[in-house]
């Protein structure tokens, strides 16, 4: 017997990582034989037309349908065997391919039976396999097919993916014979969608008349259930006056609801920043707001709000913007949350952080919002909590690795990342030389280094890539690991460097991330100009750069833009009106122009000033 290790080579109760993936595809390689061979099965499934070998534990662990049927006292489980007499032979045997190899071939001749069978089983990764499959290859000729399919088994996912298909090509798909032959029901459900791409509510009407004309006579009044999808608050006197021959009276419309949902066509994307108050300024009592764009038109719009703050973090969802923190004039942290409603033009407060913060990262994934790391007036941050925008209620999470403030911040595919920013030690602050990855499902923060160091950076989310602008400082040859945290080097250092000095004469360069946090191929043209602490943001397919300061500590207000795959920066035609903070710029959906006085509810009574100091404007003037 050879000696065991001694403690030179491996301390005591030295942690020992085990390589699951390799127990992964042994526990597959086992099955697999197992299955090809009808070794030690213990179960018969019967078919009409063949008998299939196969182990109860197997199929208990990956259908609950087969889970209840072992446990119960039946005397087919009894007997061990099984009749699925109903499920056609070659469904059943590429169900139990998959399940014993994790390996299926899926067509469009399969996919349907495929789906169906293993939703009858139960068994889940098969079913959302054939979902995805069907999700990819949505078109105008298969998606109200595709939508019965996942309306009839309560596939919320597949549903959701050809419910959106069908809002967003609304217009060509309802000329269609197959959706004019659609049931009441199917229509009711597609017509009641708020992600119809209809810009006025008069085409869902239009929809609704062409299909029940096309079933009844001409001058039969729309069913009930069918005028009740169309939302007349949203029509126009006009409008109205159009399809008053279906409103029953005139007391039908005084008994609608005081508040309607707008559907997706009825917004437009606007980029939302903060305006920077000058220190010393004449007038401390001026209003504050946000700011609005429209790279369309490059004009700019006002929003109110509600409180003097410096540094906050900002996040949009929808048609809600979301602030939290930031500094009050005394330099003092705020632990407040609030929400303005582009739809109903009014904010709200909500439960406070439990931490107060600002230059902190605050970011919306999938009805929460994540804040995470800053500073207060006295020190930095490594905190992160959570606000449900379900239950309204903040809760904690692990803490990052390091406390930083001033960092750029980022979501991609379930991870938030803050990218650079300030750190310190017992004796100075200094930039971080890396970037944190929060893993939202595992709760969990990676540290990684960077080849170098910069003093500020935006980043904007594009597709499965995050793209990020920064203002180098200094050279940081060699990778600086972190013991006790993950930590990641590039596949190729050269070449990775070397994105980030194509360009001797830029200061402002890029660099491209994946949601690993490797560093990929592709370069983002360098901004040639000297800037620092830029707004970067991201709207349809550009990428906005928006202010920031030179190397003098002067103040630009220049906004230029990129797209992916071009080859320079474009820069805007208009300058930006205000000094805009670098803390937060978000993309925010708000109502067409045409739709918002007839939205019922929404407030006409905010009052602020406009860029030129001239006379007050009201709200209704401005959107």
């Amino acid at each position: 017997m050879e000696p065991g290790p001694s403690t030179s080579t491996m301390e005591q109760g030295e942690e020992f990582i085990v390589n699951s993936d390799a127990l992964k595809d042994c526990i597959f390689t086992g099955l697999k034989e197992m299955y090809l061979s009808q070794m030690l099965y213990d179960v018969t499934i019967r078919t009409t037309e063949k008998c299939f070998q196969c182990h109860r534990v197997v199929l208990a662990s990956v259908s609950d349908y087969f889970r209840a049927l072992f446990m119960l006292p039946m005397q087919e489980t009894m007997l061990g065997e099984v009749s699925l007499l109903e499920v056609p032979s070659s469904v059943l045997q590429t169900i139990l391919h998959y399940i014993y190899t994790g390996e299926v071939h899926l067509t469009l001749d399969n996919v349907e039976d495929l789906f169906i069978v293993s939703g009858r089983l139960q068994i889940t990764a098969m079913q959302d396999l054939c979902s995805r499959y069907l999700a990819k290859g949505l078109n105008n000729g298969n998606c109200l097919w595709i939508y019965r399919l996942a309306h009839g088994h309560h596939h919320r996912i597949l549903l959701e993916e050809a419910m959106n298909y069908i809002g967003q090509n609304l217009s060509s798909i309802s000329v269609r014979e197959d959706f004019i032959r659609l049931q009441m029901e199917e229509l009711v459900n597609i017509l009641s969608s708020d992600s119809l791409m209809v810009s006025s509510e008069l085409a869902v009407y239009n929809i609704a008349r062409c299909w029940w004309e096309f079933h009844t006579q001409k001058d039969h009044p729309l069913p009930t259930e069918l005028l009740r999808v169309v939302r007349l608050q949203l029509l126009t006197p006009d409008e109205l006056e159009k399809v008053s021959r279906d409103i029953p009276s005139a007391d039908y419309l005084l008994q609608l609801p005081e508040r309607v949902n707008l559907r997706q066509g009825m917004f437009e994307e606007r980029i939302t920043g903060m305006e920077i108050k000058l220190l010393g300024r004449p007038d401390p009592d001026e209003d504050y707001y946000f700011n609005a764009y429209d790279p369309i038109t490059e004009s700019w719009e006002k929003l109110p709000f509600c409180e003097d703050l410096d540094q906050p973090g900002i996040a949009a969802v929808g048609c809600k913007l979301y602030v939290s923190g930031g500094f009050h004039q005394e330099r003092r942290a705020s632990n407040a949350l609030h929400v303005y409603d582009s739809v109903f033009n009014e904010w709200q407060e909500l439960p406070p952080m439990t931490d107060p913060r600002a230059c902190h990262g605050f970011l919306a994934y999938k009805n929460r919002l994540y804040a995470f790391g800053g500073c207060n007036r006295t020190d930095l941050i490594d905190s992160m909590e959570c606000f449900s925008l379900l239950d309204n209620r903040w809760h904690n999470l692990s803490s990052m690795p390091l406390a930083v403030r001033g960092f750029a911040c980022a979501e991609l595919k379930g991870r938030l990342f803050a990218i650079g920013g300030m750190t310190r030690s017992d004796t100075e602050v200094f930039h971080h030389p890396g970037f944190h990855i929060y893993n939202i499902s595992t709760d969990t923060w990676s540290q990684f280094p960077l080849p170098i160091i910069f003093s500020a950076a935006g980043a904007a989310t594009m597709e499965d890539k995050l793209y990020v602008v920064v203002s180098c400082k200094l050279r940081h040859d060699e990778f600086n690991p972190y013991p006790g945290y993950d930590t990641y080097s590039p596949a190729n250092r050269y070449d990775s460097y070397l994105l980030y000095n194509e360009d001797p004469e830029a200061i402002s360069r890029g660099f491209i991330l994946d949601h690993l946090g490797r560093i990929c191929r592709g370069t983002i043209p360098p901004v040639v100009e000297s800037v620092s602490h830029t707004t970067v943001v991201r709207w349809e397919d550009r990428i906005y750069v928006m202010g920031g300061i030179d190397e003098e500590c002067m103040s630009i207000y220049t906004m230029m833009y990129w797209s992916p795959g071009k080859p320079d920066w474009i820069v805007c035609q208009k300058e930006l009106p205000f000094l805009i903070s670098d803390f937060g710029s978000v993309t925010l959906q708000v109502p067409l122009k045409h739709i918002t006085p007839l939205i019922p509810g929404r407030r006409l009574d905010y009052v602020f000033k406009s860029y030129s100091g001239g006379e007050e404007e009201s709200e209704d003037e401005e959107w």
